[in-house]
């Protein structure tokens, strides 16, 4: 939900937590012409009590994946 009513994002692959995606018009209206922006900030959550099928998915995807979350970029 939006002030200017319910909008559906695509978040870009690869987004990590904390990347700001920017919403044209949809943010608070103004009286004198178009509505603002409106920012959403993406949080990356996962379950805090996965299943034993969601914890072997995710120690596949560590051992199939090259990625370094601790590497600086």
């Amino acid at each position: 939900e939006t002030p200017g009513g319910e909008a559906k994002v695509k978040v870009p692959a690869g987004s990590s937590s904390g990347r700001r995606l920017r919403l044209r018009g949809r943010g608070l209206p103004n009286p004198r012409g178009a509505a603002g922006d409106l920012f959403a900030e993406i949080q990356v959550v996962v379950p805090p009590r996965p299943t034993d099928e969601e914890r072997q998915l995710f120690e596949r995807l560590a051992a199939a994946s090259t990625f370094d979350p601790r590497e600086r970029r």
